[in-house]
């Protein structure tokens, strides 16, 4: 995925055609292409954004959802299908989503495909898992007759010169969620235009996007996450406004990330800090039950200075945390980065470079043991806001507040690549 300077989306963000959110009913957001339950029953649980819901089909009686009127589509219409979603069964045979009677997207043996006719299957290459949330996307771009099917914000299959068939009566047919499916589907929408892959990508895997400006609560993310804040103060920051910390209970906190509760899934933390020559804690990622990451800048005495730190607790093998150190930070604007990822362990950067000793110890995620460690996280700045075991921060008293500026923080539930990050820390145009 690539990013426009200056931390907006991959491309302009416009209205769905439809969109469910499944909190608790099957409306469509706009009111236009509502559903209706037929068969069931269906459940609802906390959905891939915590704080919302998802439906659950099980099909004990045959269930699928119907969505009245269809959409107007011709051979020369683009679509965008994309949602997330969590098998409850491995190898299904299952509609996720049927358009028209010859436009579906399938599951097949466990595997995704896109049918744009009797004979013009596109299959996928790769058995999606149990149990966890999934993002994926099925585009058709009419203009350059190109079907694609992505998986969590990746290409899994494309096919080139591609027209599909439309049957040339379709007055009484219905759109379809849904049939054969044994899980869980949540944010699902609709869109008769063609996704780019980068939007595809920030889709499925920007958790949170936070400009930190005059709404600064606001996430312009796809999630809609938005956080709260106590005792800040906005001011002139490295784009636009920023939040300055500067007494002790200062705060800026967003909860509900699935995607970083998940084990074992890369992430990454990116945003710009001014420090005003104080240490402390200025980011803490962590549930009631376990804390994945703690950022903060420690003093060296010797240079009477403060260097960056980042800490995972209990991530290597044996169970220990791992303490990465980065260089002082001065007391001006400088881009923060820290990645993970099972292949690539612990990445920590300041202004685009790597800089952090020790994340290749880091093999595993503290929320990797399971359990209740797989709750959604929270991200909080400003201060310490972490269980026990975030303690161990080497050199740093947890109750010590940053005392500085923090802007344009981002979330993603994956690991960016060093390219990417010199993107975000380039300078305002």
């Amino acid at each position: 995925m690539s990013f426009n300077v200056n931390g907006s989306v991959p491309d302009p963000v416009s209205i769905a055609d439809a969109f469910y959110a499944f909190d608790n009913n099957t409306l469509d957001l706009y009111f236009r292409h509502n559903g209706e339950v037929i068969g069931g029953p269906v459940s609802f649980i906390q959905g891939y954004v915590a704080y919302e819901q998802a439906i659950g089909l099980q099909q004990n009686v045959a269930t699928k959802i119907q969505i009245q009127p269809d959409f107007n589509l011709t051979i020369d219409t683009s679509f965008t299908v994309e949602g997330f979603f969590m098998l409850s069964k491995t190898q299904l045979y299952a509609i996720l989503v049927q358009l028209t009677p010859t436009i579906t997207m399938n599951l097949t043996n466990g595997v995704l495909s896109l049918s744009l006719g009797s004979n013009i299957i596109i299959p996928g290459t790769l058995p999606i898992s149990t149990d966890q949330w999934h993002h994926f996307g099925f585009v058709y771009d009419a203009i350059q007759q190109i079907a694609r099917i992505y998986i969590d914000g990746t290409i899994d299959a494309t096919r080139t010169s591609v027209k599909p068939e439309i049957v040339s009566d379709n007055d009484n047919s219905s759109v379809i969620v849904g049939a054969g499916f044994y899980g869980y589907i949540d944010q699902l929408s609709i869109k008769l235009q063609a996704k780019t892959s980068a939007a595809i990508s920030w889709d499925a895997t920007t958790a949170a996007y936070y400009p930190l400006d005059v709404l600064y609560t606001l996430d312009k993310g796809p999630n809609g996450i938005n956080a709260t804040a106590s005792n800040i103060i906005p001011i002139y920051g490295w784009l636009y406004n920023a939040l300055n910390f500067n007494v002790s209970d200062s705060y800026f906190q967003a909860s509900g990330f699935t995607a970083l509760g998940k084990p074992g899934r890369a992430f990454t933390i990116a945003l710009w800090v001014r420090t005003e020559g104080q240490s402390g804690i200025f980011l803490t990622v962590a549930n009631s039950y376990t804390c994945l990451l703690v950022l903060g800048l420690q003093n060296d005495t010797t240079t009477d200075s403060n260097r960056i730190i980042a800490y995972l607790p209990n991530a290597t093998a044996s169970g220990d945390g791992v303490s990465m150190f980065g260089p002082k930070m001065p007391s001006v604007w400088v881009h923060v980065a820290f990645t993970w990822s099972f292949g690539n362990r612990a990445q920590l950067y300041t202004s685009a470079y790597s800089v952090g000793s020790n994340g290749n110890e880091a093999s595993t995620l503290n929320n990797a043991r399971g359990g209740n460690n797989s709750s959604p996280i929270t991200v909080t700045l400003g201060h310490y806001n972490g269980t026990a075991n975030c303690q161990g921060f080497e050199g740093i008293d947890s109750s010590e507040h940053f005392v500085g500026s923090l802007d344009e923080l981002y979330i993603f539930g994956r690991e960016l690549q060093q390219s990417e990050i010199q993107v975000l820390a380039l300078p305002p145009t």
